[in-house]
């Protein structure tokens, strides 16, 4: 007798996966690895360079005279269009020590750089 599947464990099996099985495997993997790859699914604007934030921040508090320094920053900034936000641990300037935690709003100036226009706490 001539066989022309193969057989394991006395069960005998095609050579082919069942029609249909094979494209709807590759279509789910496209599919999750194309959604997956989308701006903003599931995931914050890591994107944006703090730097300039940062620096609107320390102009903000000099200019207040404030006696404060960034100590880290917990969410953002998160920009849309030319507005943004940013929440950030606060702590004193020159003794260190336990923190606050505030949000700053920010605008875009003409020149592009980014000034803080108020904050919360």
């Amino acid at each position: 007798m001539i066989s022309t599947g193969s057989h394991f464990a006395g069960r005998r099996f095609d050579s082919c996966p069942p029609t249909g099985a094979l494209p709807t495997a590759v279509f789910v993997v496209f599919a999750v690895v194309i959604w997956s790859s989308l701006p903003g699914c599931g995931t914050s604007d890591s994107h944006v360079d703090s730097a300039p934030f940062e620096a609107a921040v320390a102009q903000y508090l000099a200019r207040n005279d404030m006696a404060m320094r960034l100590k880290e920053i917990r969410e953002g900034p998160a920009v849309d269009g030319n507005q943004a936000t940013m929440t950030a641990s606060m702590t004193h300037r020159e003794l260190g020590g336990p923190s606050v935690v505030w949000t700053f709003q920010f605008e875009r100036a003409d020149d592009q750089a980014w000034i803080v226009t108020s904050h919360s706490d």
